[in-house]
């Protein structure tokens, strides 16, 4: 059962900057279904809030006047994004609570938290971002590595604008951590109704053939139909083109690779789809 769902909130209205709406919203849906209780969670970043940089001699008040102002404005825009989270728990009447930190590392707390909650869903930008001058230039890929290094799983991250989930693409190397997400995915029936279509990658065509037939006798034992897809080349390349061509709502991707830090916590398929996704991930190393 998924009865309880994190939700990261980011500043709102932000253009390009936080995808908190379509995190929200698909939060809502999820927690309809199992009517299950939202937690939003807002973390305001003091240490880089704080940080100017060095001050030039007798410009210590005007400094602290800065420092000051960034925390109003940051404050006030936690508060509406708040506001936003609560309205549209209500509207969709559902049970929620909101938790607030200012803290000097927000992906500790995030992290804490989410071992109590059955999902936890962010946008793919702006996490913890209000849009005020100061905040640091936000990396997708680098956040993701965070937050699953440190147990953050399962994780959805949603894209720009909130869209139903109808069709699924999960894509599967044969590894055993894609084996993981994708039995993780399968077992939590997120999105029962969906159309899914497992898709392998590589030019070794009967290796691929055989991952994919065994991920169909995994479905076929849940009773869950299943397209098949097999894609020869790079999945780093083609993963996004194929789900764009498919018209898929979301990809399910767990890891392949185990080299350097990033790429062992999410793979460079991963890491590369994340960079440039405009779909809602599916993550759970």
């Amino acid at each position: 059962m998924n009865r309880s769902i994190l939700v990261g909130l980011g500043g709102m209205g932000t253009e390009g900057a936080c995808y908190t709406e379509a995190a929200t919203q698909t939060a809502i849906e999820l927690a309809r279904r199992n009517e299950a209780l939202l937690t939003g969670v807002t973390i305001v970043n003091t240490a880089q809030l704080g940080s100017l940089g060095p001050a030039p001699i007798g410009a210590g008040a005007m400094a602290a006047e800065m420092r000051e102002h960034r925390f109003a404005e940051t404050r006030d825009r936690v508060a509406a994004a708040v506001v936003a989270f609560e309205n549209a728990c209500t509207a969709a009447g559902l049970r929620y609570k909101v938790l607030r930190e200012e803290r000097s590392e927000p992906f500790d707390y995030l992290i804490s938290q989410a071992r109590y909650h059955d999902l936890t869903l962010i946008g793919l930008r702006g996490l913890f971002e209000y849009g005020v001058a100061g905040e640091a230039h936000y990396n997708a890929a680098d956040t993701m590595v965070k937050l699953i290094a440190g147990g953050v799983r399962p994780l959805i991250a949603t894209g720009p604008k909130y869209r139903p989930i109808n069709r699924v693409m999960i894509a599967y190397s044969g590894s055993p951590q894609s084996a993981k997400t994708m039995r993780r995915f399968v077992q939590m029936r997120l999105w029962p109704d969906a159309t899914v279509r497992v898709v392998a990658f590589g030019d070794d065509y009967e290796r691929r053939q055989r991952h994919l037939s065994h991920a169909a006798g995994y479905f076929e034992a849940h009773d869950i139909d299943v397209e098949l897809d097999y894609q020869p080349g790079d999945a780093r390349k083609g993963l996004l083109e194929a789900a764009h061509e498919w018209n898929a709502d979301l990809i399910v991707m767990g890891n392949s690779h185990r080299t350097l830090i990033s790429r062992k916590v999410l793979g460079d398929t991963v890491l590369e789809t994340i960079h440039h996704s405009d779909l809602p991930l599916f993550l759970s190393q």
